[in-house]
């Protein structure tokens, strides 16, 4: 499941829908969006951080980052 959900992030972020600079929605917004756990949006959020497409500042949230 959260490999479905990253894949529904990243198209976001490749349609500019999440802009890069800024934020996505918390993990709260994207649990109540998905109606999916906790444990599975930040497992979905770290895959993107993992893979240079995100980065997570604590306390503040995941932002997108530039991506070629």
């Amino acid at each position: 499941m959260w490999l479905q959900l990253a894949a529904i992030l990243v198209a976001r972020i490749e349609a500019g829908r999440y802009q890069v600079g800024r934020a996505i929605p918390s993990l709260t917004q994207l649990t109540q969006e998905f109606g999916v756990s906790r444990g599975t949006v930040a497992k979905a959020t770290k895959y993107l951080t993992d893979n240079g497409r995100a980065q997570s500042v604590h306390g503040r949230g995941v932002f997108v980052l530039p991506y070629e």
